[in-house]
């Protein structure tokens, strides 16, 4: 199979397009109902997983530099507060009745660990598509960016609830999990 090249703007874009999804996943967790919260959880996770496993292996790991020290840095702390949210959204059961409005402290919990996640992915997505990427495709063989572009463009499918190779699981089994689809795959297409 022939190698693909990628420019600067096609890996941006597509990277791009990845994070604009996580905003909407988790706008539509913050406006589910404690009660409806635990499916756009789950989608949320298991994107999430995907999408940080598909960066780490095609594109934090291309070319190591400071900015890409700092963008599996980022990541980690990202995964800190990706698995208390995910505690604290499975004991989102636990309603106080003497609260009128339904509000507990693990439901103020689970929103200010949200924000914190969301504030955290989003200084990393501006990091990672206006820092990290234009050296990786300054440095970089265009055929090994095409290999960026190719696990990115993966990630939405390999995410997906129909037909995906990743199991459910905790946050950092399912990232594990496609961390081995994507090096797979990018070892077959060599």
């Amino acid at each position: 199979m022939e190698a693909r090249v990628a420019t600067l703007h096609e890996i941006r874009s597509a990277l791009n397009a990845e994070h604009q999804h996580l905003w909407a996943l988790i706008a539509s967790l913050r406006h589910a109902s404690v009660d409806e919260r635990d499916p756009p959880l789950q989608r949320l996770l298991r994107y999430l997983a995907v999408h940080e496993a598909a960066e780490e292996v095609a594109i934090h790991n291309s070319w190591v530099t400071d900015s890409t020290r700092e963008r599996l840095d980022e990541e980690r702390e990202a995964a800190e507060i990706v698995e208390r949210l995910a505690r604290l959204g499975d004991s989102h059961a636990v309603t106080d009745e003497a609260d009128p409005i339904g509000a507990t402290p693990s439901d103020d919990e689970f929103l200010v660990a949200l924000d914190q996640l969301e504030r955290s992915l989003r200084d990393h997505a501006e990091a990672e598509e206006n820092e990290e990427l234009p050296i990786l495709a300054a440095e970089l063989p265009k055929e090994q960016v095409g290999d960026m572009l190719r696990v990115v463009l993966m990630v939405r499918e390999m995410a997906g609830d129909a037909v995906s190779p990743i199991a459910d699981g905790s946050f950092t089994t399912m990232r594990l999990s496609a961390q081995r689809e994507f090096k797979l795959a990018m070892s077959q297409r060599r």
